[in-house]
């Protein structure tokens, strides 16, 4: 993926890299460094070196073995899931997960968790995904921090696809966007971004890196036909999860627990794209959103400073969505898995708590 003046080449496996010297190298060419020995980093971390020169050459043939990748990847999937008394590889939430793997640098060489990877939600695919339980230390959801360029991220996410040129997957791409399903960002937001692209016919060279392969024509094609899907769409709908003024809620006497999720609530606040407002210790954190139709639904963690288990509960009122309804629509846009067997017990818990 690159080199340094002194003749050292970077290596990258997935989003891992090493630094191979040139004394490291034996006359077969061959890296003769013990695969546990490696010093494996971050690509991110080697790519903003200033030293640092890219190159988009594939690697010397035999330099790495089997098992020297092996464990690299080994590296990586240590890095993603955490390492007990590691501290530079404490782990990822699994909103931090998803964007990981997300924009994971595609060498070829895939990452060996196969059910992380299925767990990602895949963007511009309606199929949904599963958020999960975290043991990393919670992370402060803040929408208001500095997102990538929005052309960069509808790109990165290109590397997920293997073709642009359907009507299939304008489509998705669109009710994704519209929906607000894989970014924090709304329709309103990207809608500008990519028709400058469309008026431009400029590219971010970033976004053209990172878009998995596909040219900066096949690029600006896709681009073109998802504006003009989205024109076609208009008006726009809210997007799938609202989240609206908790005083709106009832009191806690008229709601109707219908089950709970248990996930750390930096995690559940990317999956609803939403956060809780700050409440006084001892206080049970609450979080009201609207679904379409006008459904309210309300998550109410424990009265800890990181809870990671939250109720959903319904309004005790008439014409209320039926539960299952309900709970498949938190699966469907927020990759939730709303749990109601043993209620009760849950019930009991949190009133002792």
């Amino acid at each position: 993926m690159g080199k340094y003046a002194d003749g050292a080449l970077v290596v990258a496996v997935g989003g891992a890299c090493v630094v191979i010297r040139p004394e490291l190298v034996d006359d077969n060419g061959h890296c003769v460094t013990a695969p546990e020995e490696l010093r494996v980093t971050l690509v991110g971390a080697v790519t903003a070196d200033p030293g640092f020169a890219p190159a988009d050459e594939p690697m010397p043939d035999g330099l790495l073995s089997a098992d020297q990748i092996a464990a690299m990847l080994d590296w990586e999937v240590g890095y993603v899931e955490g390492v007990p008394g590691d501290a530079d590889r404490p782990g990822l939430s699994s909103a931090e997960v998803d964007l990981y793997l997300r924009y994971r640098h595609d060498t070829g060489d895939a990452y060996p968790d196969s059910a992380a990877l299925a767990a990602v939600d895949r963007p511009f695919s309606l199929d949904g995904f599963a958020v999960t339980e975290t043991d990393s230390a919670a992370t402060e959801f803040a929408p208001e921090l500095d997102e990538p360029n929005l052309v960069v991220q509808l790109c990165a996410s290109m590397a997920h696809v293997q073709d642009l040129s359907g009507a299939e997957i304008i489509a998705d791409a669109a009710t994704d966007l519209i929906d607000r399903i894989s970014y924090l960002a709304k329709v309103e937001e990207f809608y500008p971004a990519l028709a400058q692209v469309v008026t431009a016919g400029v590219l971010p060279e970033l976004a053209v890196e990172l878009a998995g392969g596909f040219t900066k024509d096949e690029i600006l094609d896709f681009v073109h036909r998802l504006v003009a899907e989205l024109d076609r769409r208009r008006p726009w709908p809210k997007p799938a999860l609202v989240s609206v003024d908790p005083q709106t809620w009832p009191s806690m006497g008229s709601s109707v627990p219908i089950g709970w999720v248990d996930i750390a609530i930096s995690d559940l606040e990317w999956a609803v794209k939403a956060a809780f407002a700050d409440v006084p210790d001892g206080e049970n954190p609450l979080l009201v959103l609207r679904i379409r139709g006008g459904q309210l639904v309300a998550l109410v963690g424990d009265a800890e400073p990181n809870p990671t288990r939250f109720l959903v509960l319904l309004p005790d009122a008439e014409d209320q969505q039926d539960p299952a309804e309900v709970t498949a629509y938190l699966e469907r846009y927020a990759g939730l898995q709303v749990e109601s067997e043993g209620l009760v017990d849950v019930m009991a818990e949190a009133m002792q708590a």
